[in-house]
């Protein structure tokens, strides 16, 4: 297991930064979530290279397919009735 860093760095405009060092995929979302909720509106959101590896866990791949519908109630992947 990797050791996960998280990064905050206070811009001269006010803004922070955060990066994520450690983790694949989507996990960096999960970790930060909390943090980034408590402290305000994200003005833009950069991903890193190590976001777009996938870990392939049954998680990753259930993220993945809601994406691929688009969120916009085609559940075709599920078999939901909407």
């Amino acid at each position: 297991m990797s050791l996960t860093t998280i990064k905050y760095t206070i811009k001269a405009d006010g803004n922070v930064e955060e990066e994520v060092q450690g983790v694949n995929g989507h996990e960096c979302q999960r970790i930060t979530y909390p943090i980034e909720n408590d402290v305000g509106d994200i003005v833009s959101r950069n991903f890193l290279p190590t976001f777009f590896i996938t870990d392939s866990s049954p998680i990753e791949e259930n993220i993945q397919k809601l994406e691929d519908e688009d969120w916009r109630g085609c559940c075709n992947t599920w078999g939901c009735a909407l």
